[in-house]
């Protein structure tokens, strides 16, 4: 059994919506953020005590999407994962790392700024200049979406990475800037049902 520690809507979405579209059996270990650098079991698989982790038999990972890389890689083969040599391979690794580095992992300085900051520090420079790093690098996806509605010819662990990153425009305010065919795109992917079912796991971010 795989044991995922936190829950949607943060990170933890990536892994458990991964686990619903391969309907992989798994075990939900929502973590308590505050208390997360106490929890052993958890920093164990996470020693920075990020989330989301995984423990799988001997197996810790943390870093949603190479949990994403190891799931396609070891219950596959999956179409979610394409894999060396397949023509769509190039996409897929590149649209599945750029969901985090460029486009969610400068977002934590908005999510840090505007939940964790001083009052008057919320709305600061560096918050409002992620926001549009995002933005501006989610034009990269047009070009994708044009030839078909994902990003590495069907839908992957690719889609899971960048639909989660775009997602957080609803949350920190900036869907309404992203293009007509991004909008579109992020509403397609929520209609999914393993998407649907994911997020009934949802727990309050703390």
């Amino acid at each position: 059994m795989i044991t995922v520690y936190g829950a949607p809507p943060t990170r933890a979405l990536r892994v458990v919506w991964m686990l619903e579209e391969m309907g992989l059996p798994y075990d939900l270990r929502p973590i308590d953020f505050s208390r997360r650098l106490q929890d052993a079991e958890f920093m164990a698989a996470s020693p920075t005590g990020a989330l989301p982790a995984i423990c799988d038999g001997d197996a810790r990972l943390m870093e949603s999407c190479a949990i994403l890389d190891y799931l396609g890689a070891k219950y596959g083969p999956t179409p979610l994962a394409p894999r060396f040599g397949d023509p769509n391979y190039p996409a897929y690794i590149s649209f599945l790392h750029f969901g985090e580095a460029s486009l969610a992992a400068p977002l934590n300085v908005t999510v840090g700024s505007r939940f964790f900051g001083p009052e008057e520090e919320r709305d600061n420079f560096g918050a409002r200049l992620a926001v549009d790093m995002a933005v501006a690098k989610s034009a990269a996806l047009l070009g994708p979406l044009v030839r078909g509605p994902f990003l590495a010819g069907d839908f992957t662990a690719a889609d899971i990475s960048c639909g989660w990153a775009l997602g957080l425009g609803h949350w920190l305010g900036f869907h309404d800037r992203l293009a007509a065919p991004l909008q579109d795109y992020v509403a397609r992917l929520a209609e999914r049902p393993a998407y649907r079912r994911a997020m009934s796991r949802a727990q309050p971010i703390e």
